[in-house]
């Protein structure tokens, strides 16, 4: 929340992440963290935030027929273990 209030703040987009995307984005903070690789953090978020602003929030039925589109509300496991990934809109 304190980082979508910050992009908000500075006129920026905010950043969802998505449940199927959600090894991803822990993959990239364990690099952060561990080995200083920031580069896959920036990329991942970059690639979050680039999603979010494609979804059309406009209604909850819009919204929800999106992120179905897209794979997002996909066991990220399972989804994992089939080869689906999050589809940009």
């Amino acid at each position: 929340m304190i980082m979508n209030a910050e992009l908000s703040r500075a006129g920026e987009g905010r950043i969802i992440i998505p449940t199927v995307y959600r090894n991803n984005y822990l993959a990239a903070l364990k690099a952060a963290s561990h080995n200083s690789n920031f580069d896959s953090l920036i990329a991942t978020l970059s690639f979050a935030q680039r999603y979010t602003a494609r979804i059309d929030f406009s209604s909850r039925a819009s919204a929800e027929a999106a992120l179905a589109r897209t794979n997002a509300l996909r066991d990220p496991n399972e989804a994992d273990a089939a080869g689906i990934r999050l589809l940009m809109p």
